[in-house]
């Protein structure tokens, strides 16, 4: 990546953590609906293995 790139992203920084936020109360909210004894954390924790496991399979 050029520097000029680098200088790019990093000015979307705030805005991609917002958005990222934002998918993941998406699903949330949608297993807390689904499943009402939801465990936020555990539910958290798979809702991080999913979006990780989409970007990997985007990197590929």
């Amino acid at each position: 990546m050029s520097s000029m790139q680098q200088i790019e992203i990093d000015k979307y920084h705030d805005e991609i953590i917002h958005d990222v936020n934002k998918l993941i109360e998406k699903y949330r909210k949608a297993m807390a609906w689904d499943i009402p004894e939801n465990n936020k954390a555990e539910a958290d924790r798979l809702i991080f293995d999913a979006v990780q496991k989409a970007l990997n399979e985007m990197l590929k």
